[in-house]
């Protein structure tokens, strides 16, 4: 096949599964001043897909992102924006991506358990082995959501509440409107881990 230095987007009847007769395929985009006479070279590779990639991400989309930024601005006007990297600004919308647990331990309190106890240990050294994707299920489930507070995970002040005795068949519950886990007194680490992830 040969190709020039022009994107051609799919007919809009190819992405939603109509007849190929019923839309009209749109119009050759070139990619760089004279695209559509200059092939597509074995050396040229590299910069196509530069430039296919910035068309696709950025050119193709600039309209359509203007009205966004314009409609953000209209509703989160303020001079805060202009100061702020992107970065304390995803913190401040998304919350902080930092799953440390011994920061949620810090925090947490509890009832019918002493901080200090072993068992209360094991809970805390079974969560800290959790990797990331299952520490982001546990923070859902104890919070409603599965990012830190801005402030870090110590903030969240999650309470740990004693909810029976072995022998049990209950698994952990939780409220989310409080932060409130309620949580059996497990024989063994093994079933208290078991019990946590399920």
């Amino acid at each position: 096949f040969c190709l020039s230095f022009c994107f051609s987007p799919p007919s809009p009847a190819s992405r939603v599964g109509v007849g190929a007769g019923s839309a009209t395929r749109p119009e050759e985009q070139p990619l760089c001043q004279g695209g559509a006479e200059r092939p597509v070279l074995y050396r040229d590779r590299a910069c196509f897909v530069a430039l296919a990639q910035h068309f696709l991400m950025h050119s193709s989309v600039q309209a359509q992102f203007e009205s966004f930024a314009r409609g953000f601005r209209h509703v989160c006007n303020s001079p805060l924006f202009d100061v702020l990297r992107a970065e304390e600004l995803e913190a401040i919308v998304a919350g902080q991506i930092d799953l440390d647990f011994t920061h949620l331990r810090q925090g947490a309190q509890y009832e019918g358990y002493a901080s200090s106890e072993p068992y209360i240990d094991t809970f805390w050294q079974v969560l800290e082995a959790f990797d990331k994707p299952r520490r982001r299920r546990f923070l859902a489930f104890c919070t409603g959501s599965d990012v830190a507070p801005t402030q870090g995970l110590q903030d969240l002040r999650l309470l740990v509440q004693r909810h029976g005795e072995e022998p049990t068949n209950r698994l952990p519950v939780a409220h989310t409107c409080f932060n409130l886990l309620l949580l059996p007194r497990y024989s063994s680490p093994d079933k208290l881990r078991t019990r946590l992830i399920m």
